[in-house]
Formats: C-alpha cells, sequence, structure tokens
C-alpha cells in the first residue's frame, strides 16, 4: 500500500509495517509528526535544524532517533559533502527524513515501491531489519566515491613519478587530500553508531538483527581501512612533490650563487677602477684597462655557459 500526503512526505505500508520518506522539512512535515506520533520535542527541534549535528542515537520508551552522516559528492564544487539523514523507528514504522534533498533516499525508497521482491525483502520482517536494509544500502552507495579517490590517487602517483612537479599539481594533490580527509571524518562516527545499535534491545530491534548491524560495522571498517591508506599515500606524495620542488630550488640557488661568486672579483675591479684613482695599476692606460675587463668579462660570460650547458645535459637541473 502506497500512500501519498499533500506535502513532501510518502508512506508505504506492508502489513504493520510502514516506512515513511520525508523529502524536505517543512511546517506541515513537522505538524505531520507531531500529530501523529509522540516524538520528544528536541528530536523534531533536530531535524527542523538546518545545522548538520553529531550522528547519534537517542534510546527512548517506544522508538529510536537516530543521526546519520553519509558522504556525498557535489559535482560542481568536486568535493565530498556531508549528506545527514535521521531516522524514527518504531514497533511497526520506520520514518527516514533527509536534511537535504536526497538522491540516493528517493531511488531507494521508490524501488522498493515498485519492485515487489525488494518491498517483499526489505518489509516482510519488523521495522529493525527495514532499517538494515536502509542504513547498509546508503553505506554502499558510498562505494562508488571512495572507487573514484582511488582512481585519482593512482593516476596523480603516476604523474607525480613520471611529470614535472609544479605548484598546479600541489593543488591537486592538496584537493584530493581535503576529500579523503572529509570521507575519513564522515565514516569514522558512523562506526560508533552502528556498533551501538547491536547492543539495542527492543521487540522490534532484537538479538538476531545485530548479526546484520555487525555486518555493516565489518563494511565500514573496511571503507575506514581503504581510506587510511590512499591518506598514508597521499600525504606520501604531497612529501614527495614537495621534495622534489625543493630540491629544484636549492638547485637553482646553487647555480645563481657560483654565477654571484664568479662575478664577484669582476665586480669588485670593475668598482675599484671606477673611483679615478690614481695609485691604480694601468691607470694612466685606461684603454689597456677597458680591453683587459672585457676580456675577463668574455672568459667569464663564456665560462658560465659552458658550464650550465653541462649542468643541462647531465640533468642536474
Amino acid at each position: 500500500m502506497y500512500i501519498l500526503y499533500p506535502m513532501s512526505l510518502k508512506t508505504l505500508s506492508a502489513g504493520n509495517l510502514s516506512w515513511t520518506n520525508i523529502e524536505a522539512v517543512t511546517d506541515e512535515t513537522l505538524n505531520f509528526l507531531r500529530s501523529n506520533y509522540n516524538f520528544h520535542d528536541l528530536d523534531l527541534e533536530d531535524i527542523a535544524t538546518e545545522s548538520t549535528h553529531i550522528p547519534k542515537i537517542d534510546i527512548y520508551k517506544n522508538y529510536l532517533f537516530l543521526v546519520l552522516h553519509f558522504p556525498h559528492w557535489n559535482h560542481d564544487e568536486k568535493k565530498i559533502t556531508i549528506s545527514q539523514v535521521n531516522f524514527f523507528v518504531g514497533e511497526n514504522f520506520v520514518i527516514t527524513v533527509a536534511q537535504k534533498r536526497n538522491r540516493e533516499m528517493r531511488s531507494f525508497f521508490y524501488r522498493c515501491m515498485k519492485n515487489r521482491s525488494v518491498k517483499s525483502e526489505w518489509m516482510s520482517g519488523t521495522s529493525g531489519l527495514l532499517l538494515y536494509h536502509i542504513i547498509e544500502s546508503l553505506f554502499h552507495e558510498t562505494r562508488p566515491i571512495l572507487n573514484n579517490i582511488g582512481k585519482h590517487v593512482s593516476l596523480i602517483e603516476n604523474e607525480v613519478f613520471s611529470g614535472e612537479q609544479n605548484s598546479e599539481l600541489i593543488k591537486e594533490l592538496a584537493g584530493h587530500r581535503r576529500n579523503i580527509l572529509l570521507y575519513r571524518s564522515i565514516v569514522d562516527p558512523q562506526r560508533y553508531v552502528i556498533s551501538s545499535i547491536t547492543h539495542v534491545r527492543k521487540p522490534f530491534l532484537d538479538e538476531q538483527l545485530s548479526i546484520y548491524f555487525d555486518d555493516v560495522r565489518d563494511y565500514l571498517d573496511k571503507l575506514w581501512a581503504i581510506i587510511e591508506t590512499y591518506k598514508e599515500t597521499i600525504n606520501g606524495l604531497y612529501i614527495t612533490v614537495e621534495s622534489y620542488i625543493n630540491q629544484r630550488t636549492n638547485k637553482l640557488l646553487t647555480v645563481l650563487t657560483v654565477i654571484s661568486v664568479a662575478m664577484l672579483p669582476h665586480t669588485l675591479l670593475f668598482n675599484l677602477y671606477g673611483m679615478n684613482l690614481s695609485i691604480l695599476p694601468l691607470a694612466d692606460h685606461p684603454t689597456v684597462v677597458w680591453s683587459l675587463f672585457s676580456g675577463l668579462t668574455i672568459i667569464v660570460g663564456v665560462t658560465l655557459w659552458i658550464i650550465l650547458r653541462r649542468i643541462k645535459k647531465t640533468g642536474w637541473f
């Protein structure tokens, strides 16, 4: 049975179990929850607030209230953002409330509504089993994001060791580093919330369901292990690129120092003879002095040009 209310709220029923999905929090949806359920005012305040809350589980006598976060890829900004979903779970109902419009949640709801086998699998048991299927599906939908991160890490690793290191590469690395840290910071708290669910004992969330939520926890641990590997890899690449750039800078400074030192005697002599002192050698023969200085300039310039060409051929700079 499918019920559509005149608001951004839809309900799907199977036997005594119902799943209500709220796509946007409005005054109508809040009034609906207040009128039909005895939820705590603080929980309703949490879902009405746009700011992101800490993932948590609140256990009441007749229901559970959960706040979970899921990584979401923002195509426009090319970064990971937080997608928050709130859950009310009672004896014969599950209510999902997306903090912002959630494409994945809508997709799962309509798939369950239109596909009889999915509906039978998800809604043939208790509300706790339905909660498991929703959470498990949402976390599995985050895996392509992680795979995409891994793909970019591999590409940038090849670029680091085969391409030219520059400031653009540093910027690209910084962007991937940010996404890895964001994904990591989102997944980590969820592991503890899911572990807490396994210890809850309610008529709709008995000990048999602990195995299912343990499976979700194991999956999150796998994601955590993968993202930790990516984090170590990207940090190593970041240090490597910085080392390459610093090494090139040091080589450049070395060449400039050699040039400066080579020109010091030449500069000193020019300054001395520029003072027009009669006690200086050959001071009365300016043509000879000028010829010597010109020859010295040519010799120093040619010598430095030869040295720099040899340095370039050897790949040192």
